[in-house]
C-alpha cells in the first residue's frame, strides 16, 4: 500500500484492536498497545522499515513519562482504521507547553496564518495534547511541521531562529511536502551539498539544489 505520510494520527477500530496489539514484536509492547487503545488514543504513522507488512500501514505508539517514553512499533491494515487526522495545529497544542513556550507557540502559529499556512506539531508536546499524560520535560524539543511549497517559507525558517531564543524549549521539527518528503529545518538553513530526506518509504540523502528546485 501507498504509506500515508508521517506524524498522522491513525485511529483504529475497536474491532481491530487486538489484532493491531498483536502485530508487536513482544507481549510487553503488546499489553501497552492494547490498554492505550483501550483508552481511545491514536497511533502515529511511521516511515516503513524492514518487515514491516506490504499491505499495512507502519504505525507506532509513544508511551508517557512515566513509562519511560518507550517507543513501540506496530502495524495497521487499512481495514482496521477508524480514520486518519492530520497533526494537531500548533496554536492547539500550545495549551499544554510551559507559559513561557506557549506564548512563542502562538506567535509562531499566528505568523503561519499570516504567511497563509497552518503551522502544526509533533512529538512529545502532541502527544501530551493528545492523551492528557506527561511527555515533556526541560529538555524537551517542540518539534513543529510546515509545508515546504508554502510561500512564505523563507520567513517562517527566519523567524524560527528568532523566536528560539525566548523560547525554554528547542524549536525542532521539519518541512514537508505533499509525498511526504521531509528535512529537518536547521540542516535546509543550513543549505549542505546534500540533505537527509525522510519519507513514508524511508530515509535518503538528496542534492538540495535539487530538492529546492522540485518545491519551488
Amino acid at each position: 500500500m501507498t504509506g500515508l505520510r508521517r506524524h498522522r494520527w491513525v485511529h483504529v477500530r475497536a474491532d481491530a484492536r487486538e489484532a493491531v496489539a498483536g502485530q508487536c514484536r513482544d507481549e510487553a509492547s503488546a499489553q501497552a498497545v492494547r490498554r492505550c487503545l483501550a483508552l481511545g488514543w491514536p497511533l502515529v504513522a511511521r516511515a516503513r522499515a524492514a518487515g514491516d507488512r506490504a499491505d499495512c500501514q507502519p504505525a507506532g505508539l509513544c508511551l508517557p513519562l512515566a513509562e519511560g517514553r518507550r517507543r513501540i512499533a506496530t502495524e495497521v491494515h487499512p481495514a482496521q482504521m477508524a480514520g486518519v487526522e492530520e497533526p494537531a495545529p500548533l496554536e492547539v497544542v500550545a495549551g499544554v507547553l510551559p507559559p513561557q513556550a506557549r506564548a512563542v507557540a502562538h506567535e509562531l502559529a499566528a505568523l503561519a496564518r499570516t504567511l497563509g499556512f497552518t503551522a502544526r506539531a509533533f512529538g512529545s508536546a502532541a502527544w501530551q495534547w493528545r492523551t492528557g499524560e506527561a511527555y515533556l520535560t526541560p529538555a524537551s524539543d517542540l518539534d513543529l511541521l510546515a509545508p515546504a511549497r508554502a510561500a512564505g517559507l523563507a520567513r517562517w525558517l527566519e523567524h524560527l531562529a528568532a523566536h528560539e531564543a525566548r523560547s525554554p524549549l528547542r524549536l525542532d521539527g521539519e518541512i514537508e511536502d505533499e509525498t511526504g518528503d521531509a528535512v529537518n529545518w536547521r540542516e535546509w538553513v543550513a543549505a549542505p551539498a546534500s540533505v537527509l530526506v525522510k519519507s513514508p518509504a524511508g530515509a535518503r540523502l538528496v542534492a538540495r539544489a535539487a530538492l529546492a528546485e522540485a518545491w519551488r
